[in-house]
């Protein structure tokens, strides 16, 4: 038998989750209510909602959730930033170029194979999913992504600052799930380069934050928040 086709109403309650993949553990839950559903049920137009509640897993993942910047001076060591946004889901997709989303942490007019003995590295898995708030099997958007790439690499040549360097940063969509006629899309923005090190040994450090649209609530945006270190490597650093 098949079951009734699931559709949004007014009044309905929809709950946004951040949780860490690697353990399971809820960062945090936003809970929303349908306060308006387009007349002739088109959602692209979006939802409108208003939030109702908001919980965290922990005091610690409150803490992190607002990290301050650190204080550095790229200038002083010509630090540089290959790209500084890129797209990392369009269009319920994920962007499969890996050319797309991938940025370097090096000296200006340098290339990262000028740097030697890089590491791998990656932050945890980070799964961003909305439900109905009761029907919690009701899943509408499911998506777990994470921060990777290389980090630790020293210069190759003598005219390039000591330090440790990161010759790519790139976000990895391990898995995506959209329900049809709903959408989401998510871009990354990087911050300018610290370094939290000195100008004779570098340690670069930017933030990089994944931004999730989803037009089933009024365009919000949902914002994970990674941090990328030249010595430390990557890591979730936060969610607003």
């Amino acid at each position: 038998m098949n079951q009734p086709e699931r559709t949004l109403y007014k009044g309905q309650k929809l709950v946004a989750v951040i949780e860490d993949e690697t353990n399971g553990q809820m960062l945090m839950k936003r809970e929303y209510e349908i306060l308006d559903v387009p007349e002739d049920g088109d959602l692209e137009k979006g939802l409108k909602t208003q939030l109702v509640n908001e919980e965290w897993g922990s005091p610690e993942a409150k803490a992190i959730h607002s990290v301050k910047a650190e204080k550095g001076d790229p200038a002083k060591t010509a630090l540089e930033v290959t790209k500084f946004a890129w797209d990392f889901i369009k269009d319920n997709k994920a962007v499969s170029n890996a050319k797309d989303t991938t940025t370097s942490i090096i000296i200006k007019g340098t290339d990262p194979l000028d740097y030697e003995k890089a590491r791998e590295g990656k932050s945890v898995d980070v799964r961003f999913y909305v439900h109905d708030s009761i029907i919690k099997d009701w899943i509408l958007v499911d998506t777990t992504s994470r921060l990777e790439g290389t980090y630790h690499a020293t210069p190759s040549k003598p005219d390039i600052a000591n330090g440790h360097y990161m010759p790519s940063v790139h976000f990895n969509v391990v898995k995506i799930f959209v329900a049809f006629s709903f959408r989401l899309d998510a871009h990354a923005e990087v911050t300018a380069p610290s370094n939290l090190g000195t100008k004779d040994n570098v340690q670069p450090q930017v933030k990089i934050h994944a931004k999730f649209k989803v037009n089933w609530f009024d365009s919000k945006t949902h914002t994970a928040t990674f941090i990328a270190n030249g010595v430390g490597g990557f890591r979730f650093a936060g969610w607003n």
